[in-house]
């Protein structure tokens, strides 16, 4: 059991270090300084251990960078991974997958889980909530951390051409949270499938639910006007929301 362990974590080790920019001659260097089997076994875990909490509380690589993120469990008892990106790269970004490994307390990886960014693209500079749901209810208990990494295409840069005119909040007595208001398309050319994306945060700032509705009518024309209506239907989290943000996306235009 000892052989499984040492060297999962040497392995796991290797493969962070060389993500993170580690050369082939850094490789060599340690290969020829130091044996594997010198180092005592507490010791390698701890390290494994060490480089999970870098890599699952501080993502960043030449593309994206992560501003923000939060572990939460739903009412289904399902682990939501809620968070925002950067784009920091000089090129527009689109179809952008957001992916997470997660690993017990022994550096072990015991699943893993994918979703999609909220913005169909971004510009350079601009940022975006992400949702991954780990659906293994089974292993909840035994997460102790993870890791995040994002896929994306090079993208055509959308102007900011959606303003949301009006907006307001409200809870319900069932529980449900709800954000409405109306978007103006100011482009010149027609809006496709207008999403409104609203996050949601407690009182500490951090982000506790994402949700987005097609706004009605989903197309418009240059110079018209949709409302939209946004419900936050996780109810154990509903009553702890203090604050939300709200962006507007569609095929052609995106918001501020």
């Amino acid at each position: 059991m000892m052989k499984f362990d040492l060297e999962h974590s040497y392995i796991l080790i290797c493969a962070l270090l060389f993500k993170r920019g580690f050369s082939v001659n850094f490789f060599k260097s340690f290969f020829w300084n130091f044996s594997i089997i010198s180092i005592p076994r507490g010791m390698l875990l701890f390290v494994t251990i060490l480089f999970l909490v870098m890599e699952g509380t501080g993502y960043s690589q030449g593309t994206f960078s992560v501003l923000e993120q939060n572990k939460v469990v739903d009412q289904n008892g399902f682990i939501h991974l809620f968070g925002e990106i950067r784009n920091i790269s000089n090129e527009t970004q689109k179809t952008i997958t957001a992916h997470s490994d997660f690993y017990d307390k022994n550096g072990l990886n015991i699943g893993n889980a994918s979703g999609i960014v909220s913005l169909r693209s971004l510009n350079i500079g601009d940022t975006s909530p992400f949702e991954i749901v780990f659906l293994d209810k089974n292993h909840n208990n035994q997460i102790f951390n993870y890791t995040l990494g994002f896929t994306s295409e090079i993208g055509v840069n959308k102007p900011d051409d959606l303003v949301v005119t009006s907006m307001k909040s409200r809870p319900d007595i069932f529980g449900y949270y709800y954000v409405s208001g109306r978007i103006s398309n100011m482009g010149i050319d027609t809006a496709t499938n207008v999403l409104a994306i609203a996050s949601f945060f407690d009182n500490n700032g951090k982000m506790i639910g994402l949700s987005s509705a097609i706004a009605e009518p989903s197309n418009m024309t240059s110079h018209s006007t949709s409302s939209f209506t946004v419900v936050m239907d996780d109810k154990l989290h509903s009553s702890k929301i203090k604050n939300y943000s709200l962006i507007v996306d569609s095929d052609q235009y995106t918001s501020k």
